[in-house]
Protein backbone atom coordinates (compact mmCIF):
# COMPACT_ATOMS: atom_id res chain seq x y z
CA UNK A 1 0.00 0.00 0.00
CA UNK A 2 1.36 3.59 -0.70
CA UNK A 3 -0.41 5.48 1.20
CA UNK A 4 -2.69 4.75 4.79
CA UNK A 5 -5.78 7.34 5.18
CA UNK A 6 -7.17 7.20 8.35
CA UNK A 7 -10.86 8.42 8.51
CA UNK A 8 -13.39 9.55 11.01
CA UNK A 9 -17.05 10.62 11.08
CA UNK A 10 -20.94 8.71 9.75
CA UNK A 11 -20.86 9.35 6.27
CA UNK A 12 -18.22 8.16 4.05
CA UNK A 13 -17.38 9.94 0.98
CA UNK A 14 -14.81 9.63 -1.09
CA UNK A 15 -15.08 11.83 -4.13
CA UNK A 16 -11.54 11.73 -4.77
CA UNK A 17 -11.45 7.80 -5.49
CA UNK A 18 -12.63 6.40 -8.28
CA UNK A 19 -14.02 3.56 -7.37
CA UNK A 20 -14.36 4.58 -3.21
CA UNK A 21 -17.77 6.20 -3.67
CA UNK A 22 -19.43 2.41 -4.71
CA UNK A 23 -18.80 1.45 -1.22
CA UNK A 24 -20.26 5.47 -0.15
CA UNK A 25 -23.48 5.01 -1.97
CA UNK A 26 -24.76 2.00 0.13
CA UNK A 27 -24.95 4.46 3.15
CA UNK A 28 -24.27 2.82 6.27
CA UNK A 29 -24.49 -0.50 6.23
CA UNK A 30 -23.14 -3.69 8.91
CA UNK A 31 -22.13 -5.02 5.33
CA UNK A 32 -21.41 -3.17 2.35
CA UNK A 33 -21.18 -5.05 -0.66
CA UNK A 34 -17.74 -5.07 -2.72
CA UNK A 35 -15.60 -5.82 0.23
CA UNK A 36 -14.20 -9.31 0.38
CA UNK A 37 -14.00 -9.60 4.30
CA UNK A 38 -15.30 -6.33 4.93
CA UNK A 39 -11.90 -4.51 4.07
CA UNK A 40 -10.75 -5.94 0.73
CA UNK A 41 -11.71 -3.98 -2.21
CA UNK A 42 -13.16 -6.91 -4.89
CA UNK A 43 -12.59 -4.54 -7.77
CA UNK A 44 -9.18 -2.94 -6.54
CA UNK A 45 -7.50 -5.54 -4.31
CA UNK A 46 -4.91 -3.51 -3.08
CA UNK A 47 -7.42 -0.84 -1.76
CA UNK A 48 -8.56 -1.45 1.36
CA UNK A 49 -11.52 0.39 3.79
CA UNK A 50 -10.93 -0.35 7.49
CA UNK A 51 -14.35 0.77 9.42
CA UNK A 52 -17.13 0.66 6.44
CA UNK A 53 -19.59 -0.61 8.31
CA UNK A 54 -22.00 0.47 10.28
CA UNK A 55 -20.38 0.03 13.55
CA UNK A 56 -21.42 -1.51 17.53
CA UNK A 57 -17.46 -2.75 18.11
CA UNK A 58 -15.97 -0.06 16.36
CA UNK A 59 -12.28 0.13 17.73
CA UNK A 60 -12.34 -4.15 18.50
CA UNK A 61 -13.49 -4.47 14.92
CA UNK A 62 -11.10 -1.66 13.31
CA UNK A 63 -8.15 -3.42 15.08
CA UNK A 64 -8.82 -7.26 13.62
CA UNK A 65 -9.69 -5.36 10.04
CA UNK A 66 -5.97 -3.70 10.28
CA UNK A 67 -4.52 -6.94 11.54
CA UNK A 68 -6.01 -8.87 8.74
CA UNK A 69 -5.55 -5.92 6.07
CA UNK A 70 -1.74 -6.36 7.70
CA UNK A 71 -1.57 -9.84 7.19
CA UNK A 72 -2.82 -9.88 3.68
CA UNK A 73 -0.39 -6.96 2.62
CA UNK A 74 2.48 -9.07 4.18
CA UNK A 75 1.62 -12.19 1.74
CA UNK A 76 0.51 -14.47 5.03
CA UNK A 77 -3.26 -14.61 4.03
CA UNK A 78 -3.55 -15.17 0.16
CA UNK A 79 -6.35 -13.44 -1.88
CA UNK A 80 -8.89 -16.20 -3.39
CA UNK A 81 -9.86 -15.76 -6.98
CA UNK A 82 -12.67 -12.42 -7.50
CA UNK A 83 -15.87 -15.00 -7.63
CA UNK A 84 -14.97 -16.27 -4.27
CA UNK A 85 -14.53 -12.97 -3.10
CA UNK A 86 -17.96 -11.74 -4.41
CA UNK A 87 -19.52 -15.01 -3.29
CA UNK A 88 -18.35 -14.81 0.02
CA UNK A 89 -19.42 -10.92 0.03
CA UNK A 90 -23.09 -11.71 -1.03
CA UNK A 91 -23.28 -14.88 1.31
CA UNK A 92 -22.61 -11.88 4.23
CA UNK A 93 -24.65 -9.52 3.22
CA UNK A 94 -27.61 -12.04 2.95
CA UNK A 95 -26.88 -12.80 6.60
CA UNK A 96 -27.16 -9.26 7.10
CA UNK A 97 -30.57 -8.89 5.43
CA UNK A 98 -31.80 -11.61 7.79
CA UNK A 99 -31.03 -9.46 10.86
CA UNK A 100 -34.80 -8.91 12.78
CA UNK A 101 -32.48 -6.56 16.00
CA UNK A 102 -29.53 -4.94 17.47
CA UNK A 103 -29.26 -8.11 19.27
CA UNK A 104 -28.78 -10.05 16.06
CA UNK A 105 -26.72 -7.21 14.49
CA UNK A 106 -24.71 -7.33 17.55
CA UNK A 107 -24.10 -11.28 17.11
CA UNK A 108 -23.03 -10.44 13.20
CA UNK A 109 -20.76 -7.84 13.86
CA UNK A 110 -19.20 -10.21 16.34
CA UNK A 111 -19.07 -13.05 14.35
CA UNK A 112 -17.11 -11.20 11.56
CA UNK A 113 -14.57 -9.95 13.56
CA UNK A 114 -13.89 -13.27 15.08
CA UNK A 115 -14.00 -14.42 11.79
CA UNK A 116 -10.98 -11.97 10.93
CA UNK A 117 -9.08 -12.67 14.32
CA UNK A 118 -9.44 -16.59 13.39
CA UNK A 119 -7.10 -15.47 10.33
CA UNK A 120 -4.51 -13.37 12.13
CA UNK A 121 -1.90 -13.78 15.42
CA UNK A 122 -4.78 -11.18 17.16
CA UNK A 123 -4.68 -11.91 21.05
CA UNK A 124 -7.69 -13.78 21.95
CA UNK A 125 -10.63 -11.97 22.59
CA UNK A 126 -13.66 -13.06 24.58
CA UNK A 127 -16.29 -12.55 21.76
CA UNK A 128 -18.95 -14.16 24.24
CA UNK A 129 -17.96 -11.68 26.82
CA UNK A 130 -18.28 -8.59 23.58
CA UNK A 131 -21.37 -10.01 22.82
CA UNK A 132 -23.22 -9.56 26.12
CA UNK A 133 -20.97 -6.41 27.06
CA UNK A 134 -22.77 -5.10 23.64
CA UNK A 135 -26.32 -6.16 24.80
CA UNK A 136 -26.11 -4.65 28.01
CA UNK A 137 -24.88 -1.51 26.58
CA UNK A 138 -27.99 -1.62 24.39
CA UNK A 139 -30.58 -2.27 27.14
CA UNK A 140 -28.88 0.28 29.50
CA UNK A 141 -28.90 3.14 26.42
CA UNK A 142 -32.61 2.09 26.12
CA UNK A 143 -33.11 2.63 30.53
CA UNK A 144 -31.25 5.87 30.41
CA UNK A 145 -29.78 7.72 27.54
CA UNK A 146 -28.04 9.82 30.01
CA UNK A 147 -26.83 7.27 32.80
CA UNK A 148 -25.59 4.47 29.95
CA UNK A 149 -22.24 6.17 29.94
CA UNK A 150 -21.79 5.74 33.80
CA UNK A 151 -21.28 1.76 33.56
CA UNK A 152 -18.31 -0.21 33.68
CA UNK A 153 -17.03 -3.33 31.67
CA UNK A 154 -14.50 -6.28 32.12
CA UNK A 155 -11.99 -6.40 29.16
CA UNK A 156 -12.47 -9.05 27.07
CA UNK A 157 -8.37 -9.54 26.28
CA UNK A 158 -7.08 -8.74 29.71
CA UNK A 159 -10.63 -9.76 31.85
CA UNK A 160 -10.05 -6.33 34.03
CA UNK A 161 -12.61 -4.29 34.72
CA UNK A 162 -12.45 -0.84 34.09
CA UNK A 163 -12.98 1.61 37.22
CA UNK A 164 -16.44 3.64 37.47
CA UNK A 165 -15.53 7.32 36.50
CA UNK A 166 -15.57 9.80 40.15
CA UNK A 167 -18.29 12.02 38.26
CA UNK A 168 -21.40 11.07 36.44
CA UNK A 169 -20.65 11.42 32.36
CA UNK A 170 -23.69 14.35 32.14
CA UNK A 171 -22.02 16.39 34.74
CA UNK A 172 -18.45 15.66 34.06
CA UNK A 173 -17.40 18.99 32.39
CA UNK A 174 -13.55 18.62 32.89
CA UNK A 175 -11.92 16.21 30.49
CA UNK A 176 -8.35 16.27 31.87
CA UNK A 177 -6.05 13.88 32.92
CA UNK A 178 -5.63 15.14 36.07
CA UNK A 179 -9.09 14.84 36.74
CA UNK A 180 -9.95 11.58 35.14
CA UNK A 181 -7.15 10.24 37.02
CA UNK A 182 -9.13 11.15 40.23
CA UNK A 183 -11.52 7.38 39.72
CA UNK A 184 -10.65 4.79 41.90
CA UNK A 185 -9.25 1.63 40.88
Amino acid sequence: ADAIILCTGYKHSFPFMQYGNSIAEQGNRLWPLGLYKGVVHVDTPGLYFIGAQDQYLTFSMFDAQAWFVRDVIMGKIPLPPRPDMEADNISWRQKEESLKDCHDEIDFQCDYTQQLIEYTDYPRLDMDLVKKEFKDWEHDKEESILGYRNKSFKSPITGTVGPVHHTPWVEAMDDSMACFLKSKL
